[in-house]
């Protein structure tokens, strides 16, 4: 269940007063979701802004030949659906989870008023905002410049920074992503994926004996982005 503890972790309300998270704690209904479901659709209408209380979600987008891509994975603290809080456009991504997740849901009427309220949000919207366009030009210019080992690496030293944890022969990656979501992100197949992932473990980059995989040698893998 959300409330003011986890709303204190969230950096959008960072600088909130107690009093100010009260309001805010005010205006947002728990939703919970299991792992691979989708909790918004593209092309759908949008009326309602979610912050990330637990777990992590990708941000993706069908083609016009049916291929998914994942632009970007958001974890706890981030937020999504902002976008048609103020054009009333219709959604455009969908958001499915990659883990079980549970997110505050906040109403369109009350998200705006909220914003009228807490000019600082509307701040800290656009600095998010602006990261997030950074990363996203970022990885489309790494996916039609770069191969696929230098795809892969980036990929895997990136999901290292946000999700790592500090083993003994590494960095473990906590998010398990299959070898089709990692080929989703960077623009392949997933039986390149396999292949590549198993050429770096043949290199011992990495570790996979385990359910997660364990980054071990993140400045060889550097070396592979140009």
């Amino acid at each position: 269940m959300i409330d003011l503890s986890t709303l204190r972790r969230i950096p959008l309300f960072r600088d909130f007063t107690d009093e100010q998270l009260s309001q805010v704690l005010a205006t947002v209904s728990d939703r919970r979701f299991a792992k691979h479901q989708f909790v918004v659709r593209e092309g759908e209408p949008g009326d309602t802004f979610f912050v990330i209380a637990a777990g992590s979600v990708a941000v993706c987008r069908v083609g016009p030949d049916g291929r998914e891509t994942i632009l970007s994975i958001l974890k706890e603290g981030d937020f999504f659906g902002e976008m048609s809080m103020f054009d009333s456009s219709l959604r455009s991504a969908s958001i499915k989870t990659l883990t079980d997740v549970e997110v505050g849901a906040v109403r369109q009427t009350d998200f705006l008023a909220l914003i009228d309220r807490n000019p600082q949000i509307g701040k800290l919207l656009v600095i998010e905002l602006s990261e997030r366009l950074r990363a996203a030009n970022a990885l489309i210019a790494a996916t039609t410049s770069q191969d696929i080992r230098a795809r892969l690496a980036s990929l895997l030293l990136n999901l290292a920074e946000q999700f790592g944890e500090a083993v003994d022969n590494g960095t473990r990656i906590t998010l398990r992503l299959t070898n089709q979501e990692m080929a989703n992100m960077i623009g392949t197949t997933r039986e390149t994926v396999n292949r590549t992932l198993n050429r770096f473990w043949d290199d011992r980059l990495v570790d996979m004996r385990t359910a997660h995989v364990v980054v071990t040698e993140p400045d060889k893998l550097r070396s592979l982005i140009p």
